[in-house]
């Protein structure tokens, strides 16, 4: 065996261990980190301010990143980089007592994780044109990590309360930086493709079609904001336990690993333009079902739309810029995809959510999710319209 196809060999496992110790910061992240605020006496509107800013703050800086990173011989380079922002953030949720500190540790974790995931998921999508790995397998095993932490989570944090997800979110950060310098060189190789000059990266933004993708996307993710900064909060008032939340955000998980997994096959069979579409009128349904508090049992099975309204959506914007995007642009634009369609979308809708949904309540809040989701549908249609499949450019 050369020492080539050893690095292979072990490229899939080592980038799948990297998203694992992402993902299970975010397996606390999402479901309960709301609860962890509060007991640290973060009001709702604080806490969509905190998240929403975070988000938007990757719209200021993701491009500069992103344009950096594609700059870099080495990928690694940039993944060890935001993984340690990442990581030192975490950790200020555990050292830091004051209020402020805590927010500006939350910050930094939110806004590196929304920069980390596009840089991962670009290395790992050469690697897998490269043939060092399989994409949906490698990126799946991060989604399986945040489903069993959601699940275990639930139970131990129902045992030890929602003041220890700190320590969690900040060994799982720690794990994922001291990861990054494991990772195999030359898996994320361009194939002799240059670096995007700074010229070049403002096409992507002067391209019809690339812009009604980055908002039908981003409209898709962003119906989540309500779901993603505030679930806990509602569900426990309703009366659910810890470990009742985490399996529900781990039912939702379940359904996107499957359709992660199944990725090759589901691209070469519905076009991203479809894709989208589904994904919009899934998110409609969604957040309008949720909105009137259904029964248990349904809200169990409306959590497995996110198989469309993330998974979907997700391996359509991937799929359309690994077609319609030079490869000197894929890093820019997963990043652009990340913080200005997704990052930004998803910060403004939880800021003003915040608001609604202290002055008028959950319901109105997820139907304003809804709405977005509708939006997110009728972009996407244009989309197959005025799309035929090719790059927008050389």
């Amino acid at each position: 065996m050369t020492h080539e196809s050893t690095h292979k060999r072990f490229a899939g496992p080592l980038y799948a261990l990297f998203y694992s110790g992402q993902f299970v910061l975010l397996g606390v992240q999402l479901p309960f980190f709301a609860g962890w605020l509060t007991l640290n006496g973060f009001t709702a509107p604080e806490i969509g301010m905190l998240t929403g800013v975070a988000l938007i703050a990757r719209l200021v800086f993701g491009p500069v990143v992103a344009f950096w990173a594609d700059h870099q011989v080495d990928e690694r380079r940039a993944l060890s980089l935001v993984s340690g922002v990442f990581a030192l953030g975490a950790a200020g949720l555990v050292i830091f007592p004051d209020k402020m500190l805590i927010a500006v540790s939350a910050f930094l974790i939110l806004w590196a994780f929304g920069m980390l995931v596009p840089l991962t998921d670009t290395a790992v999508l050469r690697a897998d044109r490269n043939g060092w790995l399989h994409y949906g397998r490698t990126r799946a095993f991060g989604s399986f990590a945040f489903m069993a932490t959601t699940l275990v989570g639930g139970v131990a944090l129902s045992h030890l309360g929602v003041a220890a997800a700190a320590p969690v979110m900040a060994g799982a950060a720690l794990f994922a930086f001291c990861t990054s310098f494991l990772l195999p060189a030359q898996a994320g190789d361009r194939g002799g493709a240059k670096p995007v000059s700074f010229r070049e990266a403002p096409k992507l933004l002067r391209s019809p079609i690339f812009v009604l993708v980055l908002f039908a996307a981003g409209l898709t993710q962003g119906a989540h904001a309500v779901y993603y900064a505030f679930s806990y909060l509602r569900w426990s008032a309703i009366g659910y336990s810890e470990v009742v939340i985490g399996a529900l955000w781990a039912t939702g998980v379940i359904a996107e690993i499957l359709v992660l997994i199944a990725a090759r096959r589901l691209v070469t069979r519905a076009s991203p333009a479809l894709l989208l579409g589904l994904a919009g009128a899934a998110a409609a349904v969604r957040w309008a079902v949720t909105a009137v508090e259904p029964p248990l049992a349904i809200l169990f099975l409306v959590q497995m739309m996110h198989a469309f309204t993330f998974a979907a959506a997700y391996l359509a914007a991937i799929e359309f810029i690994d077609r319609a995007t030079p490869v000197r642009l894929v890093n820019t634009a997963m990043t652009l995809m990340s913080a200005t369609g997704v990052g930004a979308v998803t910060g403004v809708a939880t800021v003003i959510a915040g608001f609604v949904w202290r002055d008028y309540g959950p319901t109105v809040a997820y139907l304003m999710m809804a709405a977005m989701g509708v939006c997110a549908m009728i972009l996407a249609l244009f989309v197959g319209r005025i799309w035929s499949g090719d790059r927008l450019f050389e």
